[in-house]
């Protein structure tokens, strides 16, 4: 069966070498892969190589043929059928998985995508495509499915640790091969040590399951912000006592995981993860355990811990030879080990020296991309070491994108849901001084004091409608970022969606944007837009429309409307001149200003009409204590003028529910006031409504006086 399925081979079609160097990761250890950046190359090697090709993973969008132009050429091949094919594209609507479907695609896999399912769907696509070419081997395909499964569980097992560990490989940048190197040397350690101590039934089983839980050890250092952990140099107390909270951070973070509790090895990736800094004599963390309190495995785990960061390079030190590393292990300088562990390590050196000089460890100094040479990386390539590929590969992206990241003005951040935690690039501590990472970010925004109350509903509300059809959200938010008040931010939110069953929001990732100096330009213009630009009060567009917005809330139960009106403000205008008409006119402004709530509306609707809207009038005698004040403010200040004001009111809801209809009745009381003598209010009632009326809008006064100066001046023309 594992030659059978070792003869087997996957074309990976993809334009991205990212792509193709990941899916690679996950098939290398079954099947020989060939790789293809377009789909012109992909329908040669299938001329080759179709009747060998177990299955084609076949990438939607790609220079020169497109994955619809490569199932139309299979089709015209005549593979459709015989050699199945697997889509992975980012496209989930329906009619390109429709269109997929029909062209003859076996299965269309989205992104982002679970590893693991992709595994199995592959798995399951061979198995039904073997099937049906293969019906005679029937009951041998049955048995290498059932054998195959569980070989899937040992590896899920192993993935699930390599996926975690991996987690604080690119967090920490120089540790891209330490995870590797401990485990090295934690098998090399617990073999020697088995020979001589059998009392703790080390089995070879048991020490290949503990080597692969010392991938975990240092999985707590996702929870150390990044100017801590990779701080080129010395550490202060006050840091290095953060640092020391990685073991119990690791521990806390394990026993959230349900997918690593049901691991087989849990309780040793548990032990290794919380006490591989403790001592033999006491003196380590975080539990201060003594001797064999101390579990043989956690105690292996630590020495490979500091044998290996002793011969490697770090951004606070150069590495130290072996031979230096061995006698300051000896001389009692990273702390106390057990004899016995000791001893072994002794015996096992020179197998130690040959594993490293023998590459069987990736070198501990991690080098960058950019110094790699390009023959080198060939060279790897063509020794199938995939692995170091991808993690060439993904460095280039990881230094890509924090490059981008820098370079912008943006400020990038990820918060993930399960954690309740944001964390912020580097541009966020270099810009305000503060830790990138806020835990527990639930708490903090329930205070109000970070993103502006009002804003955190609006976002909320967004991120609700967010599916992985609509993935998308873009929000404007007032942030107090620096602790030094609010400021506008423009906000984008891009979900990551675990797709294992039904697709659930683990994360997302997102850019801030200050946008305050346009905003608040906005907002002058807006209400440059909106002001009258003699009096600075509403215009008429603004009054109306800032009325019918309160008037349809439902919580006001009363208001009311005036119309006023200055008084002989025409003759004055034309005998003192516009200058002081202009005077006069602002003055008025003021006084109904002074007259009115902040949560009242003010607005000059023409030359010298007015318009106020008063907000939860208790009854009609508030009304009339409010305008009879106005009207007295009005008198005293200009009477010598000879200007004084004329108001009418109309009611909420009695006498209208819209502001046009407000507006008529209280511009036929304002008429009736006027025709009673001036100087004076009238709230709208029946009178008004069975008087003769002549609108005192100016637009109306204005065609109305129009009209008179025509017909004054046609009686000149007749009588002369």
């Amino acid at each position: 069966m594992d030659n059978q399925t070792e003869k087997r081979k996957i074309l990976i079609v993809d334009d991205m070498e990212l792509n193709r160097a990941l899916l690679c990761e996950m098939f290398q250890t079954k099947y020989t892969i060939y790789e293809a950046e377009n789909g012109a190359q992909a329908l040669e090697i299938l001329e080759r190589e179709s009747e060998n090709i177990a299955v084609v993973l076949l990438d939607l969008i790609m220079p020169v043929l497109d994955g619809f132009g490569v199932l139309t050429e299979m089709e015209r091949m005549g593979l459709a059928g015989r050699v199945p094919v697997i889509m992975i594209t980012a496209e989930n609507s329906e009619g390109v998985m429709q269109r997929g479907y029909e062209m003859g695609a076996a299965d269309i896999v989205t992104k982002p995508f679970n590893p693991n399912i992709v595994i199995q769907r592959v798995h399951n696509i061979i198995e039904q495509y073997t099937q049906k070419l293969h019906l005679r081997q029937l009951v041998a395909e049955q048995t290498r499915a059932l054998r195959e499964q569980a070989e899937k569980m040992r590896e899920n097992s192993a993935q699930m640790i390599d996926t975690l560990s991996s987690i604080i490989e690119f967090k920490n940048t120089e540790s891209v091969s330490h995870i590797h190197n401990v485990r090295v040397i934690t098998r090399l350690l617990l073999a020697e040590f088995a020979k001589n101590h059998s009392e703790y039934g080390l089995s070879d089983s048991l020490i290949e399951i503990i080597s692969e839980a010392a991938a975990m050890h240092d999985i707590g250092k996702v929870a150390i912000p990044d100017n801590i952990l990779n701080k080129p140099g010395r550490l202060t107390d006050e840091e290095f006592e953060i640092m020391k909270t990685h073991t119990s951070r690791g521990s806390e973070i394990l026993m959230e995981l349900s997918g690593v509790q049901n691991l087989a090895y849990y309780d040793y990736c548990y032990d290794i993860c919380r006490h591989h800094h403790e001592r033999w004599d006491g003196g380590g963390y975080p539990d201060g355990l003594v001797g064999n309190e101390i579990s043989i495995w956690a105690q292996a785990v630590s020495l490979a811990d500091v044998y290996d960061a002793l011969t490697s390079k770090r951004v606070y030190k150069d590495a130290y030879t072996h031979e230096t590393a061995v006698q300051m292990i000896l001389d009692g300088e990273c702390g106390v080990f057990n004899p016995q562990l000791i001893e072994c390590f002794m015996t096992a050196l020179p197998e130690l020296n040959r594993s490293m000089k023998g590459g069987e460890m990736l070198t501990s100094t991690v080098t960058a991309p950019g110094e790699v040479s390009m023959p080198e990386k060939k060279k790897k390539e063509a020794h199938g070491d995939l692995s170091s590929r991808t993690l060439y590969l993904l460095e280039q992206e990881r230094q890509k994108y924090q490059i981008l990241s820098e370079l912008s003005d943006e400020l990038i951040f990820e918060y993930d849901l399960r954690a309740d935690k944001l964390t912020f690039s580097d541009r966020f501590q270099i810009l305000t001084g503060k830790d990138p990472l806020f835990p527990q970010i639930s708490r903090i925004l329930s205070d109000e004091t970070l993103v502006n109350a009002e804003d955190q509903r609006r976002l909320f509300k967004k991120l609700e409608r967010i599916t992985p059809d609509r993935p998308t959200c873009k929000a404007e938010l007032r942030i107090n970022l620096d602790g030094e008040g609010f400021q506008w931010y423009q906000v984008y939110l891009y979900p990551i969606w675990d797709m294992e069953f039904e697709p659930i929001c683990v994360s997302y990732i997102g850019k801030l944007i200050n946008v305050e100096e346009s905003k608040q330009r906005s907002l002058m213009l807006k209400k440059e837009a909106e002001s009258d630009p003699l009096t600075g009060l509403l215009n008429q567009r603004a009054m109306r429309e800032q009325s019918i917005l309160v008037l349809k809330d439902r919580r006001i139960q009363n208001a009311a409307l005036c119309f006023a009106d200055v008084d002989n403000f025409k003759s004055v205008n034309d005998d003192r001149g516009h200058l002081f008409g202009d005077m006069v006119l602002k003055e008025v402004a003021e006084i109904l200003t002074s007259s009115v709530r902040h949560t009242d509306l003010v607005g000059r609707v023409g030359g010298d009409e007015f318009l106020i809207l008063f907000h939860d009038i208790i009854d009609q005698r508030d009304i009339e204590r409010r305008v009879s004040a106005i009207c007295k403010k009005l008198n005293k200040r200009f009477n010598s003028y000879g200007i004084t004001g004329s108001l009418g009111i109309s009611r909420y809801p009695q006498d209208g529910e819209d502001f046009d209809t407000l507006l008529q009745k209280a511009d036929q009381a304002l008429y009736h006031s006027k025709d009673l003598g001036k100087n004076q209010y009238k709230v709208y009632d029946a009178s008004c409504a069975n008087r003769p009326f002549r609108s005192s809008l100016t637009r109306v006064d204005n065609y109305n006086e129009k009209i008179e100066e025509m017909a004054r001046e046609l009686k000149n023309i007749t009588s002369s």
